[in-house]
């Protein structure tokens, strides 16, 4: 065997053996030479590609392309074209099935001809596990809906796409009611099972064309373009809660869940796609206020509320820093003595000379996260100020009550803060009482007890506010470790005349006395209302007739006063 016939063997033995795809063509693309991974890529015999055009080797859409493309190769100054220089291209099986590939071509002359050597990489998978990442990135992985990334994308060029058929893009932005609720009983298991029965709801009510997104937790997002009557989408919110609300049986007995909606319709030219995300998610808190399990259009109103929570967001980050927020001390009195027993705090802030109410800047804080920060100010300041007064006034000093927030509960820090706090002041922890409202305690009664029992392993005293408001039970109360109940000041207005508030108030002060507890009434404004009071055995009195909120220095004033006379 000559030199070359080694040679040429060596080559077509190594054409054989190597995974990459090679195929070798004349200058018109017939198939001269494939390699047995080209055989088994495109599931040809050696046999069958040889004389075969390689343009059979791609879909017949893209054929008559590939023609034109080989001969302006030919003719053109290139003699190699290396794989990646290229996009990738499709291939075309023998069972009509698609493979995506690299290719690299290169070229020759040999007796007169060019030859054409193509070289393949079969990039299928790569390209399957790539777009897999992808999907993973910008879909949610329980429910298998867009994520908030993809959500915002398709918002985005909805509202571009909005601008040039001049119609209108509608987002609902829908967080399901009570859902922490199910977790809590059933575990997150069926939470889960619940969640993918909802997405699969709501997917069942939108046209092909809508996309549904899972934004995180329990919330989630429908988009609907082209939309000409609002009523169109008042409609689609209200089929989504009746959807909603049919029994869910992943569970014995079974579930039902209800949704607040929080509707937007608008286009490119009014607004971005934060702009309409932030005013659905404001006219969905705007229906959890109302009651829930039903729907609200973002309107003028919201509009100006949005603005003012924004403004009171930035705001509050100020206060802090410069000294805005201060504290004032409603007494609590003693109605048998009259005398002052203790104080509640009561948080103010004043912005450019005007004062803003808790009732304003509180949710927001909450909204925002704010509250974590603005809690530990103020139970520093009630830290402090029992400090002081123990050291003024020893044995006779009143207690501090400060108010919590049902958010604060679920800071992961509060105890670790409080605890620091408490040795950082010096203050005794058995002069402090910390209160939550009856009616943000309800919906997580089990968690919150485990806080409460905590809390009061720091030595600290616990009170149930605006009791009465909520629905706790007895059982309830008894697993928790409070020491006062305070009557919300509801139940005192028009006392004297309303037997019903009198046979209620009366009630709740024996149901409490009989489990140990001390009962405060709020909202006491007058001389009948107290004389009402002392004789039902209430054991505080808080409340307008005697005192109003005032700051430390009058309230010092007026214990000093107290204890001179005795």
């Amino acid at each position: 065997m000559t030199h070359k016939q080694v040679i040429n063997d060596a080559a077509q033995k190594i054409l054989s053996l190597v995974d990459l795809i090679i195929i070798v063509t004349d200058e018109e693309g017939i198939i001269l030479e494939a390699n047995r991974s080209a055989c088994e890529l495109f599931c040809y015999t050696t046999e069958e590609l040889a004389g075969m055009p390689v343009h059979l080797l791609l879909p017949p859409r893209y054929r008559e392309r590939h023609i034109d493309a080989l001969k302006q190769f030919i003719s053109g100054g290139e003699t190699h074209r290396r794989m990646g220089q290229r996009d990738s291209v499709i291939g075309y099986r023998k069972d009509g099935a698609l493979i995506e590939l690299e290719a690299g071509i290169a070229k020759f002359h040999s007796g007169g001809q060019w030859i054409l050597v193509v070289n393949m990489l079969d990039i299928t998978q790569r390209k399957q596990q790539v777009q897999e990442l992808i999907r993973q990135s910008t879909h949610d992985a329980l429910t298998g809906l867009p994520n908030r990334k993809l959500i915002h994308e398709r918002l985005n060029n909805a509202l571009q796409r909005s601008m040039r058929n001049k119609l209108n893009v509608a987002l609902l932005f829908i967080d399901l009611d009570g859902f922490k609720l199910i977790n809590d009983t059933y575990g997150h298991i069926t939470g889960d099972e619940v969640l993918k029965i909802i997405a699969d709801r709501l997917l069942a009510q939108i046209r092909p064309d809508d996309t549904v997104g899972r934004l995180s937790g329990d919330e989630f997002i429908v988009l609907c373009e082209q939309i000409e009557k609002p009523e169109l989408i008042a409609n689609l919110a209200t089929r989504i809660n009746d959807a909603l609300k049919e029994n869910i049986t992943c569970q014995d007995p079974s579930l039902s869940i209800t949704a607040s909606i929080g509707i937007i319709i608008g286009h490119g030219q009014q607004y971005s796609a934060d702009e309409m995300m932030r005013s659905a998610d404001t006219a969905m808190y705007e229906m959890k206020q109302k009651g829930r399990g039903g729907w609200q259009f973002f309107n003028d109103q919201l509009q100006k509320k949005a603005h003012q929570k924004n403004s009171i967001g930035q705001g509050l980050r100020r206060a802090l820093e410069h000294n805005e927020l201060s504290a004032v001390y409603q007494p609590i009195i003693s109605p048998d003595t009259e005398q002052i027993v203790g104080a509640e705090l009561l948080l103010r802030w004043n912005l450019n000379g005007k004062s803003i109410s808790p009732e304003i800047f509180i949710p927001v804080a909450e909204m925002n996260g704010m509250v974590f920060s603005i809690g530990d100010w103020v139970f520093r300041e009630g830290c402090k100020a029992q400090a002081d007064w123990q050291r003024r006034w020893k044995d006779q000093a009143p207690y501090v009550s400060i108010n919590l927030s049902a958010r604060q509960l679920n800071h992961k820090q509060l105890l670790n803060s409080f605890s620091a706090i408490l040795q950082e002041t010096g203050a005794n922890p058995a002069g402090i009482v910390v209160e939550l409202t009856e009616a943000a305690l309800m919906p997580d009664v089990e968690s919150n007890s485990i806080i409460f029992h905590q809390l009061a392993d720091l030595g600290l005293q616990i009170a149930i506010d605006d009791f009465g408001t909520g629905y706790s039970s007895l059982s309830q109360l008894i697993q928790l470790p409070i020491n006062l109940l305070k009557i919300s000041k509801s139940f005192v207005d028009d006392l004297e005349s309303r037997h019903e508030k009198q046979v209620l108030i009366r009630t709740i002060i024996g149901l409490g006395h009989s489990l140990g507890l001390k009962l405060i009434v709020e909202g006491v404004e007058t001389e009948v209302q107290l004389a009402e009071l002392k004789q039902y055995g209430c054991d505080f009195i808080q409340g307008y007739f005697f005192y109003l909120p005032m700051h430390e220095q009058d309230f010092i004033r007026e214990m000093n006063h107290q204890a001179s006379k005795g």
